[in-house]
This record gives C-alpha cells, sequence and structure tokens, in this order.
C-alpha cells in the first residue's frame, strides 16, 4: 500500500506560559508500496508524530494523508488498515502470547470462528519464530521475544501498512542487532508497507530500502541509506550521519590567505566568503600547505567517508 503525505503538520497548542509548538511542518513523502522506511531524526523532530498522525491517533492541524487513492486523514485509526507497535510493546500482562496475539481479531464483526483466530496466531507466532512459547505470559519473555509477540499482533489483522515506533529502544546491544535484522525478515516475507522510527542512524541504515532524514518537524533528506550517507544534502544530515561523526572545520578567505582553525593554511589564495572543504579548491590549497595524500585520502579524512573523487 503507498502512503502519501501532502503539506501534513501538527501544531501542538500552547498554554499562557509555553507557546505553541510545530512538530511537523508542511511534510510532503511518498512512500512506495511495499518498501520499509526509516524516520530518522534526534529527539524532538516530530518523526512519532509523523507516524501517529499516518496511524490516526493524532489528527492533522493541516494537510492530508492517503492510503494509496484513499483518503485516511480523517478515518479513524481502527478502519485504517494499520498494525502499530509502540516502544514498550504494550503487551496484556495477563493473558498469553497466544491471547495477545489473537486480542485484536476479536474485535472484528462479524466475529471470526475462534479455530480461525487460533489458526491465525498460529501463523503469526511461527513468522516472529514465537511459535514454541504460546502459552507463555509475557513476564516469562525476555525484551526481544516480547518485541516479536508485539509485532506478531500487529501483523494479525493482514495490516496495509505496519507502523514501528521505536521498536528497538527497550533492547540490549545484542538483542537490537538480532531483532532488527528480524523485522527486515519478517517485512521481505509479508511485504507489507512499513515504516519506523529510530534515532538510531546505524539501525535504520542497515534495515531500510531508505531513509527520511528529518529536523524540527521538516524533512532535511530522502533517500536510499547509502546515497545519502555518501551524498548528504546539507551539514546537518552530514554530521547526523556515521560513526564516528566527520570532521568539521571553519575555513575562511582574508587578504588573500586560507584561514582553517584561524591558521593560515595558504597564503595566496584568491577568493571571499566560507570554504567548502569537500571542494577541489580546498584540497589542493592543503597540497600547497604540504599535504601529500591523493584527493580521494582527503575526502575521507574530511568526510570519514570512501567518497571517491569525480
Amino acid at each position: 500500500m503507498e502512503v502519501k503525505l501532502e503539506n501534513l503538520s501538527k501544531v501542538f497548542p500552547g498554554t499562557k506560559k509555553r507557546p505553541s509548538t510545530t512538530a511537523v511542518d508542511s511534510m510532503n513523502l511518498t512512500i512506495p508500496d511495499g518498501q520499509l522506511v526509516g524516520l530518522l531524526g534526534p529527539s524532538g523532530c516530530g518523526k512519532s508524530t509523523t507516524l501517529y498522525m499516518i496511524s490516526g491517533l493524532h489528527k492533522p492541524t493541516d494537510g492530508k494523508i492517503f492510503f494509496g487513492d484513499q483518503d485516511v486523514t480523517n478515518v479513524p485509526p481502527e478502519k485504517r488498515g494499520i498494525g502499530l507497535v509502540f516502544q514498550n510493546y504494550a503487551l496484556y500482562p495477563h493473558l498469553t502470547v497466544r491471547q495477545n496475539i489473537m486480542f485484536p481479531l476479536e474485535n472484528i464483526r462479524p466475529r471470526m470462528p475462534k479455530s480461525e483466530m487460533v489458526a491465525i496466531a498460529n501463523e503469526m507466532a511461527k513468522l516472529v519464530d514465537i511459535d514454541r512459547y504460546m502459552d507463555r505470559k509475557p513476564r516469562e519473555l525476555s525484551g526481544g521475544q516480547q518485541q516479536r509477540v508485539a509485532i506478531a499482533r500487529a501483523l494479525a489483522k493482514k495490516p496495509q501498512v505496519l507502523l514501528l515506533d521505536e521498536p528497538l529502544s527497550n533492547l540490549d546491544a545484542r538483542l537490537r542487532l538480532q531483532t532488527r535484522e528480524e523485522i527486515k525478515r519478517i517485512q521481505r516475507e509479508t511485504g507489507i508497507t512499513t515504516i519506523f522510527v529510530t534515532h538510531d542512524q546505524e539501525e535504520a541504515m542497515s534495515i531500510s530500502d531508505f531513509i527520511v532524514v528529518m529536523k524540527f518537524g521538516e524533512i532535511q533528506q530522502i533517500g536510499k541509506p547509502q546515497d545519502v550517507y555518501d551524498e548528504p544534502a546539507n551539514l546537518f544530515v552530514a554530521k547526523f550521519l556515521g560513526s564516528p561523526a566527520i570532521n568539521v572545520f571553519d575555513g575562511e578567505i582574508k587578504n588573500d590567505k586560507l584561514y582553517v582553525n584561524d591558521k593560515v593554511v595558504n597564503g595566496d589564495y584568491k577568493g571571499h566568503g566560507e570554504l567548502d572543504l569537500g571542494s577541489e579548491d580546498a584540497y589542493n590549497a592543503f597540497v600547497s600547505a604540504g599535504y601529500k595524500g591523493s584527493y580521494n585520502d582527503y575526502l575521507k579524512l574530511v568526510y570519514h567517508t570512501d567518497t571517491k573523487a569525480e
């Protein structure tokens, strides 16, 4: 199912002591059918708010949301055909794994035969590899197993769109690595359009078909993970992606001299204004100052990437 956002905005009203907050500002985004997409950005950038507007839990202040050709902006969450997995899993502690997975099916009208609900629960449990834990309660499961139960429950109604809100944030490093690969496998096997929110760049880049980098409620860049990493659209994206972060130098041309971090690196440089350290002009200036490496080596030094010189 294709998901399309048109000029989508969300403003949380203020109070006498606090001004209103624009969480999402005129977002335009098209997510192709069957893709796994990561909404990536620092805390407070509007990614979870965007997810909740897509789910119907938040009503947009402005703009529209389309699932395929259908305008679902004012459609209630239960009628949108979405599956939503919360950060804290939100499992029912008094129910078994089987009962947790079956719970959404019990609210379908006309009522589904119990045998059919059990069959679907078994199918979803096998898909996420928790079928041997069907009679356990959530407290008897590890964090990763609980996360799989939450995903199985979200998939039980065969949703058109699967939404994941920071699905791995409560797991330790080993489980995060394992579970993110499971999410990718499940998405590939089901073919369901999947949108997940994360602030972890490695997580987003490892499993996404493409990523949407956000800042202050606005999209900074959209693209395949490697493309965004290799060709950041601006300094924010360049600094946000990559570990360790890229080196950033302050460059200035003054009186025909090139200064980097207030030190002269070239005494005869014609030009004005700021300097792009990724340019060949900057590289030539460093060579003149004694740098011995190739342009490709220079880019690796500046950006911590393997970007090839064009």
